[in-house]
């Protein structure tokens, strides 16, 4: 089974860290390097690719996210561009909703995002486009770049499906990757398009060790969806019901488990200690919840569970490396011990 691999960096590397750390991404196969958008907590993003094109010469680069609200979209269009010409054409656009940093910055609806997409792509592409009522282009760039959505639930995996190049979710639970992916593949046929067409990245953070328990330290603060899980399940809209009834089938009371574990982590919970090792809620996760977006421990397990995923429509795994350590060696033991299982 073909399958493809990337990385994401960005929440606690230095500034003179990017260039190495690229370096080993693309020694190590990784076909793309994404970098986090978080202004309150990180690197700049902007800056940090930039680094990582001009160290690298194969890996892709892109945002793994960034948002049109923080930052004017011909702003995010114009930098992109521009990484994509100094990079010789390697530069994706990841792109999300925003309501990255606690009560501050508020996810938009749906509408805003497609309204966003349909800007910045015209926009990279030279034609003139509209926002907010101001009539625009890029005076020098001309070159279809393209956009990864990162999604979440029901509205924005259909809308990857309809208009975007590729989707990016978290969730690794066989059922919940399922749901998206029909979701994402139902986008893409309303809107007439090929659902193969659509590149599908799983976000996960893989931990190569002999036991979960050696992996538990390095991954328990790692996504703010653990604090997030029983708002999720929650909410009244019929695909999620159907969702939660799919879960329920699979393993029965894991749906009432996770959100109430959700519930407990939330009030721990502390925005800028986010993605950061050793967070207070991170004592709280279990390890049900771990299992439910990560790939840890045996390589023969994580190789399993990745084919699993690839039998339900999965192109890419994308793992992360914002609480790992020894973030180079595990690249590298990636590499070596799970990589090569799915190069054909």
């Amino acid at each position: 089974m073909k399958m493809n691999f990337t990385v994401g960096m960005g929440r606690n590397l230095q500034a003179h860290e990017v260039a190495n750390h690229a370096r080993v991404a693309e020694e190590c196969g990784f076909s793309a390097l994404t970098w986090v958008d978080q202004p309150n907590l990180s690197r700049d993003v902007t800056a940090s690719l930039t680094i990582a094109a001009v160290s690298t010469r194969r890996i892709r680069i892109g945002q793994g996210v960034t948002d049109p609200f923080t930052y004017h979209p011909s702003v995010i269009a114009n930098a992109t561009a521009t990484l994509d010409e100094l990079s010789g054409g390697r530069a994706f656009l990841g792109i999300g909703a925003g309501g990255r940093f606690g009560k501050v910055m508020k996810p938009r609806p749906t509408r805003e995002i497609k309204e966003a997409i349909k800007f910045l792509r015209g926009y990279m592409a030279g034609e003139e486009v509209e926002w907010k009522g101001a009539k625009m282009h890029s005076e020098w760039n001309r070159r279809s770049i393209p956009i990864y959505l990162a999604v979440d639930g029901p509205k924005l995996c259909r809308l990857a499906g309809q208009i975007a190049d590729g989707a990016i979710f978290l969730g690794l639970h066989p059922e919940m990757a399922r749901w998206r992916v029909e979701l994402i593949h139902q986008g893409a046929e309303e809107a007439g398009r090929d659902p193969s067409e659509i590149d599908i990245w799983a976000r996960t953070m893989i931990y190569v060790s002999d036991t979960k328990e050696e992996a538990r330290r390095e991954v328990t603060s790692y996504p703010a969806m653990y604090i997030k899980m029983h708002h999720f399940f929650n909410r009244d809209v019929p695909e999620i019901q159907d969702l939660r009834r799919r879960l329920e089938r699979a393993e029965p009371g894991m749906v009432e488990e996770l959100m109430s574990d959700s519930a407990r982590a939330a009030e721990a919970y502390d925005d800028y200690y986010h993605e950061h090792i050793d967070a207070p809620h991170a004592k709280l996760v279990t390890q049900r919840m771990i299992d439910f977006y990560h790939l840890t421990g045996p390589a023969d397990e994580t190789i399993q569970k990745i084919e699993e995923l690839g039998k339900i429509g999965v192109n890419t795994i994308s793992t992360v490396l914002f609480t790992i350590i020894n973030k180079k060696g595990m690249m590298r033991r990636i590499s070596e011990e799970i990589m090569p299982a799915f190069r054909n």
